[in-house]
């Protein structure tokens, strides 16, 4: 093979150094010293690659060397990958590309090799193999192929090719051309936008945001299902013919978005009564509801003003509502706190100073408010002497360390009067700052507590000895060993168990609880000496002389150096129990007192004066007060009886209500209506007064009996 190279080489050199004179195959051959037939088949090859011309003279032919590009050269510029196989699958031409897309040596020369010793997987592929059969058969074939390379995954766009190629094959044989173009990079951005357009519009269906997309006139382009929801609207067409304009009830506000083209983010109220009486008829919403909006350009081409927008859009009326409660409630909270609430701030630059201050700072610490940036050091001196040194210091540590604040210390208020607050709050860290959220509490009534409790300790060991039960330290030690280190001397006088011997005591006592609760005795005891926790048992314990009590043990445990000790009281809390069975009695009766109160066939109305006697308010109806009034229960409790009835007789039933509140004194009122309405009844009463101090009528149903024009006031109740 490297001779007949050789031979090629020579030809085209011999050509090149004569052009442009045409020269015949005898003399190439004799100057070249070759067979004058090998000759013309090796011109007849170069001819066909570009590399030489062929000028016909009379019968003979002239050849001269060729000044176009070769074939073979630009075939190897070409960016597919082409392999060209004659009828036998021999290669007869591969590029350059062919050769590097599969890893190929360059040194390595595959013309005249077997396809299927080349050892590519790429046609080991069953339908590849089938295709170039088919061709080699002059079969109807497969032009172009999408095929994915085993073990790369790479994917390529693969043409076929039949062709005859003489001067190649020198058999007039089919051949065929594979063109192989990687498209791996291409199917995968493919594949990636299409699974990008997948999740838009999945994002664009299924997010709970409402989702518009319109034009610059307010006209609606594209909805998605949530913002039919949100609007409360069952059909697309219900959009028809509205503008944007109609349905978000700021125009100006969507107006001024588009002129100024740039994302925005804001709220909007929108008011749905008169929406629905303007435009939107068709909504199933009421009353005025708020819209989180984030509104934004669809981009154009480079250079012109956006002709399209879309707006984001979340319902968020239930957080407006709470918003609003919270604060109703917020301020419900800090005016009954025994403190005012306050924020702190330290900047990055040094400042600090406060931003809030509760109003009620002079009411309770004497310290106005205003002027806010000099409340703190106002604050500040009135702070005790004793005390001041260690409150700066605070307030520098806990700028300094970003951590919470708790100080304690005694105040005197600029009147004079002496009290002792607390300052507690948490850091929040902003951008160039940190903020401290807080609450300044009067403990004044704490410490006072404290200095009597310290006062009262001594006497509290003196009462020890008196208490309904036992004190005791029980002990547990690293080494596993535990018991008793001290019984109450009162252990006999009360449970009839002797102090001594101690080491067995515990034993003892154990022995004395009742056998349904003994395996939770025990259990008690291994738990909270695994767990180091305190100590808390009930159960019923029966004395060596055969008496039943119930004991409640109490304990709280301290760690000491190879041991823990718990410091706790066993207490008889039979009397305790006794009350407590009494109560789940009583508790019993007031279930029965709800079943009277509620099937009783005559009806009950309680309710509490207000103010003076003034107005009542309804505290509790039954099921039959319900129906005399023609109310449901719920829509009655709560409200104002003559707010609520205003065609009662309010003077003759005012005065009424006020006797019987002032004097005790029940009382019978005449047949009245609370509405004058046909379908409400005459209403008979018996009037008294609750030891709650509330106000109870039994009421009757009388009508029937006044259209008899019989006396009602006392038979239709008793």
């Amino acid at each position: 093979m490297a001779a007949k190279e050789d031979r090629y080489t020579q030809i085209r050199e011999f050509l090149q150094e004569r052009y442009p004179t045409t020269i015949s195959i005898s003399l190439i051959a004799r100057e070249l010293g070759m067979n004058r037939g090998a000759v013309a088949k090796y011109l007849e090859v170069l001819q066909s690659q570009g590399h030489v011309v062929m000028k016909p003279f009379g019968k003979a032919k002239l050849y001269t060397s060729s000044q176009n590009v070769p074939f073979d050269d630009l075939f190897d510029y070409l960016s597919d990958a082409i392999l060209i196989l004659d009828a036998d699958l021999h290669v007869l031409m591969v590029n350059r590309s062919f050769l590097t897309t599969f890893g190929i040596r360059k040194d390595r020369n595959i013309i005249g090799t077997e396809l299927s010793r080349l050892s590519l997987p790429f046609f080991d592929n069953p339908t590849v193999q089938e295709n170039i059969a088919r061709i080699i058969q002059s079969q109807t074939f497969i032009n172009e192929m999408l095929l994915i390379e085993r073990g790369t995954e790479r994917i390529f766009l693969t043409e076929f090719v039949s062709t005859v190629i003489p001067s190649l094959a020198f058999t007039g044989k089919p051949g065929i051309m594979i063109s192989l173009r990687e498209i791996t990079p291409w199917k995968k951005t493919e594949d990636a936008l299409k699974n990008s357009e997948r999740k838009i519009r999945t994002l664009f269906e299924e997010v709970p945001s409402g989702i518009f997309l319109f034009h610059e006139d307010g006209t609606i382009l594209n909805a998605n299902r949530a913002s039919l929801d949100i609007l409360g609207l069952a059909r697309f067409t219900d959009l028809a013919d509205l503008k944007l304009y109609d349905i978000m009830c700021s125009k100006n506000t969507i107006q001024d978005l588009i002129h100024k083209g740039k994302i925005a983010e804001l709220t909007l109220s929108c008011n749905f009564d008169r929406l629905k009486s303007e435009t939107l008829t068709t909504t199933k919403k009421s009353g005025i509801a708020y819209f989180q909006i984030v509104f934004a350009p669809v981009a154009g081409s480079v250079g012109n003003a956006p002709k399209e927008f879309f707006i984001l859009f979340l319902d968020i009326t239930a957080k407006k509502l709470a918003e609003k409660q919270l604060k109703e409630r917020y301020r419900g909270i800090v005016s009954n706190l025994p403190g005012i609430v306050y924020q702190f701030y330290a900047r990055d630059s040094g400042e600090w100073g406060v931003y809030y201050v509760n109003e009620r700072s002079q009411e309770i610490y004497g310290v106005t408010t205003e002027p806010m940036e000099t409340w703190f050091d106002r604050f500040g001196i009135c702070i005790a002497p004793e005390d001041r040194e260690r409150w700066g210091k605070s307030i520098d540590d806990v700028v300094r360390n970003v951590t919470p604040w708790d100080f304690e210390g005694r105040f005197i208020k600029p009147t004079g009067e002496e009290m002792y607050i607390r300052g507690i709050s948490q850091p929040v860290r902003l951008k160039n700052e940190t903020v401290w959220n807080g609450i300044f509490l009067d403990i004044t009534d704490r410490k006072r507590a404290e200095e009597a409790s310290r006062r009262s300790e001594e006497r509290l060991r003196g009462i020890t000895s008196n208490l309904p039960g036992i004190v005791y330290q029980f002990s547990a030690r690293d080494s596993g060993e535990w018991g008793m280190n001290y019984v109450d001397d009162r252990s006999s006088e009360v449970y009839g168990l002797d102090p001594d011997p101690l080491d067995t005591w515990i034993q003892r006592y154990g022995a004395c609880i009742a056998p349904e609760d003994h395996e939770r005795w025990t259990r008690s005891i291994e738990d909270v000496i695994r767990r180091v926790a305190p100590w808390d048992f009930e159960g019923r314990f029966i004395r060596p002389t055969g008496e039943e009590m119930y004991v409640r043990v109490l304990s709280q445990p301290v760690r000491l150096k190879n041991e823990t000790v718990w410091n706790g009281i066993i207490l008889d809390i039979t009397d305790r129990k006794q009350a407590e069975e009494a109560l789940r009695k009583t508790q019993f009766k007031e279930v029965r007192y709800h079943s009277f109160f509620e099937n009783t066939c005559n009806g009950v109305l309680i309710y509490e004066p207000v103010g003076n006697g003034e107005e009542y308010i309804i505290k509790d109806v039954n099921k039959v007060t319900a129906a005399l009034l023609r109310m449901a229960k719920e829509d009655l409790v709560g409200k104002r009886l003559f707010e609520e009835f205003p065609e009662l007789p309010k003077p003759m039933v005012h005065d009424l209500l006020l006797r019987v509140l002032t004097t005790d004194q029940p009382e019978f009122v005449a047949p009245l209506k609370y509405r004058n309405r046909e379908d409400f009844p005459w209403i008979s009463h018996y009037v008294f007064k609750l030891p709650s101090g509330e106000i109870a009528s039994f009421m009757v149903d009388v009508t029937d009996a006044m259209k008899e024009g019989r006396d009602l006031i006392k038979q239709t109740l008793f």
